[in-house]
């Protein structure tokens, strides 16, 4: 297990290496994923993460939604972008 800081600059390169441009949506998610997870010391499942987004951005978000955001698994492609517990641990 890799134990390092996690920054933007971590999560950028991390995302390019998944083939995947950050933009302000991606920035959303993983703010809020990071945020909950330090709070409760879990990861949201998706239907929490987007009962937030459409409460928060007043939208009807969806799993497509998710999936054009995160092409090869929302679930597999966050956590190595917010650098979450499943392979790597930040603090």
């Amino acid at each position: 297990m890799i134990i390092r800081k996690w920054n933007r600059n971590i999560a950028l390169s991390i995302a390019k290496s998944e083939g995947i441009n950050l933009n302000i949506s991606h920035w959303r998610i993983i703010f809020y994923i990071r945020f909950f997870y330090f709070k409760y010391k879990i990861i949201p499942n998706i239907r929490n993460l987007l009962n937030y987004l459409n409460n928060k951005f007043n939208k009807k978000y969806d799993g497509i939604y998710l999936f054009k955001l995160f092409p090869k698994g929302f679930n597999r492609q966050i956590i190595k972008i917010t650098c979450l517990p499943e392979n790597i641990q930040c603090f």
